[in-house]
This record gives C-alpha cells, structure tokens and sequence, in this order.
C-alpha cells in the first residue's frame, strides 16, 4: 500500500499536508499540523517518492506513518483508512462467529528461577526480553502466553527440560508474540516456534511465532483466518520458516495466503532464529541473511529472457520442418498443420462427412508416425473402427485376413475410449491423460462435444470444457481435435461458417484452428436427377467437387485456405481432385501377407 501511495505521493501530501506547498521535487510544510513551512520535506518523485522527514523533529518515515502521524491514528485504523482511500477494502462474508475457550490460569505464577535459568543458560533468552514476552510458569511448566490487546487468548506450556508440549482445548489458533511489539512496527517475521520468536527480538527483530508449527493445510490456514486482519498491518513480512520439509511446506502456504508481494523467504545462517543465538551468530549475520531474502515467484511469471533458446529455435524452424500432422491431402503440404500444444474444433451439419473425414486425417496422422486416441461416442468402437479399416484398405469388401492385418498394424498406434453414448468431460480428460503419459498418444479425437455430458444450452459448462481442453494440450504436448455440430440452416446448398457452430462462441474464440465440413448436395440432386431421367449429367456440374474443408481460423499461419474434396464411396475416403485413387495405408497380399512399410 505505501508503494500505491508514493505513486501519487503529491496529492497525498497535499491532502495530508494542505497548508504546504510544492517546491521542486518536493512538499514543504511546517510540521505534521499542515501549515505553511519548511521543516517537513516529502519527496514527491524517484526512488524515495512518498519518504519524509520533519527536520524539526527527527521524525521520518512513508507515507502511511505520514497519515497515521496527522490524523492521530494507530495503525490498524491507519491502515484500514488507507484501504479505503485506495479503494482495497475486502468484501467478504463474515463467517458466524465461533466461540472459543479461556485459558485457565489456574496454577499460573511468575517464571520460575529454574525456568527463567534455562532460558537464559540453555537458550541464550535474556531477562528483559522473558519480561518484554511476558513468560510465566504454571503447574511447573514453562507458559508461553497469547497476548492480544492485554487479553489472554491462549497459552502453550512446555516442560523442562523434557521437550514436552501441552495447550489448553478449543482456544483461539493466534499467533505468538503480539504482547512484545509497541503497534509501530511496519516489518514483521514470522517464524516457527515461541522460542524463535524470542531469539530474533534478541537481534532487535520483531517476531511472530505461529501456534501449529510447520506443515500445510489447516495447521496455517485455522491462525491465518483469526489473525487475517491484524497481520494486514504489515507491509513486509519475512517468512523464517525452518529449513525442513515441513517447514519449506508452510512457508509456501503462508506467502501464498498473505500475498506474494510482501513476503520474503529468509534463508538464516542456522536452521532457526534460536539456533543462530546459540550458536553466536552476529546480529550483522542475522540482517543480511534477511536483506537477501527474496519473493517466490509463481510458477507460471517467468522472465521473457527465459525463453532465448526457444525463440532461437523457434526462429531456425524452416517450412517443412514444424512439428505436426500434416492433413491427408498433397495440395494441403504445410499450410495447415495439427500442432502440438494446440486444439481445433471440426464443424458441420449432420450427414457432411464430419467424422468420416476426421477418420481420414487421424489415420493418415498415424501414418505420419504419430500415436492417436479416438473418442467417438456417436458410434461404438467397432462401428468407428469398420470405417478406418476400409479406409486403410482402400477397400469396400477387404478379407477377414487383410482386416486382422490392419487390426494389427492398430496395435501400438491407435487408442479407442470405449464409451457409447454419452461421457463425462472428467473422465474423458483423465483417460486421455493416462495415455499421453504411459503411451506417448500425441494426437486425441473427441467425437463430439454434443457427447461430453454437456447440455445444448449449457454455454458455461461449454467453454469450460474447451478450456480445459487447452490446458490439457499445452501441459501433455498434444493436440486435440474436437467435432462441434453446427446449426443446421434453412438451405444447405451454401456452406456455413465459424459463427453457425452450436452453442457459446467461445467455442470456436478459445482454440487455434476452426473447420468446416460441407457436403455439396445441390451436385448430388443434380446427378440423382439426372440418372433418374436417364441422361448424363452435366459434365460441368461432375467436375464440381462432392465437398469443401473451409478454414475459417488459423492461430499460427497466415492463411485461410479452402480445399475441394472429391468423395470415394467404397473407401470412404475424401480425395484432392477427381482423378485421384484413394490411398492404401496398409498394403496386404492374400499369398504373402504384408506389403506395407509399418
């Protein structure tokens, strides 16, 4: 926050201060009363933007100590003013309140001389700070109080010199320490034991201890919760967390909850602050371990300098060389390419070839070398699989003999996810990430979207589900083609495009490369109308292709393109031009067997 304030450090002056005025790079005024004067100075731009000083008085600070100096204000009111001004007040929901235990102070006396000896002789703790922590002992044990605002909130008692601990039921999760700080300090540690707590007071540290020790989940997050407002009055917030597992755990979770932007990981000469008073370690030692101290970035914000090599790379990639599917097509070469990382949605009317096309591409995908998954839910896996067998076959009618070749040349390129009807995204998802993992699939075919336990008007769920299908690409190194239906129009002699698809447009705004499918059917009444006549069709009309792929997005190449398909009936592949053969992916001889390159 006092960042944000000394990005508009005049016009906090000049609120705070109204009867200064601006000289330079400064606001000058009399003192912290506002009038007209020189002994209050506050630098206005550069490096110490918001930084003042009353050289009358010696006092100095930013400028929230300014705000809380004139407006006579602690810091927490101080704080919460500044939020407001900011516009940062939280809205939260107010959880009903619980109602916690007293401590007992049954038993409770002054520290006694054994205890208050092993403090001092064992632990290097002084008098004056087991006063200033307010140390007492009860039923012969060592009492660690939890002071907030004079009020004893809950207790944790040790017995010495056995390391056996002990609290009181149901009280309060508090941190540790609050008794011991004069409500000023701007710069807090917080560390893992009581004893810590005291060892950096010892080095003139203000300190903190947490009530649960190290570890994640509710060991940090029940005292968190308690104490969320109070530690809102720290700007920095050095986490000296022990150097442990456990420790390194809830230091991450800490930062993680109170803000990344003011905490800092201190890395102490010792394991902890205690062990550093023990050991002798200088209180110099001590600071600059602390003013190295450093944020944890999250993973994902990573410096654009990171990435030379890759760009590097990416650059020495020549045409020919990118790393994809190519589509089954000659004319297509490396104009459209199913890149890793990457998802694109295939659409069409019902009955426009969608998935017998995607059958195509997948299959030459596999010849291509890459390792494919197919999730059709509209048919069942041998009703999917028919169809790519007589296009690997070229072949309306192939033998029992050649269709177990090609079931066996299947064996270790192609995957099926076995669900007829409809299946939920989750599974689908957690199916095709087991394959990417064990099996290396590169490529994943989800026919349709329709079939993804998704409802037609479900537009959330929908882009929810595409979304997650992004995440899924770039975290495994994949692609994933997804079938989307499109509204069917009024007249289908005229292809759709990107924007007829079903449902919410993100659909087709959230992925990287958008298709169309369309069936020529004005060409197939024309030639139906003519054999029914008995005469020729039109040989112009013959010519027309049976069908068009229409590109309508293209995230990484700089074109659009449309390609002319010719339709083959008994294989039941797409070909580029009407004087084309289709393509046997897997040769076989009914006297030698294979003939195939696999």
């Amino acid at each position: 926050m006092a960042a944000m304030l000394a990005r508009q450090a005049e016009a906090v002056a000049a609120m705070l201060l109204p009867g200064g005025k601006r000289q330079g790079h400064e606001w000058c005024a009399g003192s912290i009363g506002g009038e007209a004067g020189s002994s209050l100075k506050v630098h206005l731009t550069g490096h110490k933007a918001g930084v003042w000083s009353d050289f009358a008085t010696g006092e100095s600070g930013d400028l929230i100590d300014l705000w809380a100096a004139v407006r006579g204000l602690d810091m927490r009111k101080t704080l919460a003013d500044v939020r407001d001004h900011l516009g940062l007040r939280e809205h939260r929901v107010d959880n009903p309140r619980r109602r916690y235990a007293t401590p007992s102070r049954d038993g409770v006396e002054a520290l006694l001389p054994q205890h208050a000896q092993w403090l001092a002789d064992v632990r290097k703790i002084t008098p004056a700070t087991t006063k200033r922590f307010k140390l007492a002992s009860r039923k012969g044990a060592l009492m660690f109080p939890c002071l907030r605002d004079g009020e004893l909130i809950a207790a944790k008692y040790r017995k010495i010199p056995a390391k056996e601990f002990f609290v009181d039921a149901n009280c309060e999760p508090v941190l540790f320490g609050w008794q011991a700080l004069t409500g000023s300090e701007r710069v807090i540690a917080l560390v893992e034991g009581e004893l810590d707590a005291m060892a950096a007071a010892e080095y003139g540290i203000p300190a903190l201890s947490v009530p649960f020790g190290g570890g994640k989940g509710a060991k940090q997050s029940q005292w968190i919760e308690a104490e969320y407002d109070r530690i809102a009055l720290f700007d920095t917030i050095f986490v000296c967390m022990d150097s442990d597992g456990a420790g390194q755990d809830a230091a991450l979770e800490i930062i993680t909850r109170l803000g990344r932007e003011r905490c800092r990981v201190a890395a102490l000469p010792r394991k902890d602050f205690n062990d550093c008073l023990i050991d002798g370690v200088s209180r110099d030692d001590v600071l600059t371990a602390l003013s190295a101290a450093k944020t944890i970035d999250p993973e994902q914000l990573r410096q654009a300098s990171e990435f030379a090599d890759a760009l590097v790379s990416e650059f020495a990639v020549k045409v020919g060389d990118e790393e994809g599917i190519r589509l089954p097509w000659q004319k297509c070469g490396d104009t459209v390419i199913l890149r890793p990382e990457e998802v694109s949605v295939w659409l069409g009317v019902n009955g426009h070839g969608k998935s017998q096309g995607m059958g195509q591409i997948t299959l030459d995908g596999i010849a291509q070398g890459y390792r494919c998954c197919v999730a059709s839910m509209e048919f069942k896996p041998v009703k999917w699989l028919k169809r790519m067998v007589r296009q690997a076959a070229a072949l309306e009618h192939p033998t029992a003999a050649y269709v177990r070749h090609i079931a066996h040349w299947f064996h270790d390129k192609l995957w099926v996810f076995e669900a007829t009807g409809t299946a939920k995204a989750d599974e689908i998802l957690d199916v095709f990430a087991y394959a990417a993992r064990r099996y290396g699939v590169k490529f994943f075919l989800i026919d349709n979207l329709a079939k993804c336990g998704l409802d037609e008007d479900d537009y959330n769920g929908q882009k929810s589900f595409v979304d997650r299908l992004g995440d899924f690409a770039k975290r495994h190194s994949v692609h994933v083609a997804l079938v989307h239906h499109m509204r069917k129009p009024k007249d289908e002699s005229e292809p759709g495009s990107k924007l007829d698809a079903k449902g919410t447009g993100a659909i087709t705004d959230m992925v990287d490369t958008v298709a169309v499918w369309w069936r020529n059917k004005p060409k197939e009444q024309a030639v139906k109308a003519a054999q029914l006549r008995g005469i020729d069709p039109d040989p112009e009309i013959v010519q027309k292709p049976d069908g068009l792929l229409i590109f309508g997005k293209q995230r990484n190449g700089e074109e659009e393109p449309t390609y002319a398909l010719w339709f083959d009936q008994p294989s039941m592949q797409f070909l580029g031009a009407p004087d084309k053969r289709p393509h046997q992916f897997v040769g076989f001889s009914a006297i030698g067997g294979s003939n195939t390159n696999d």
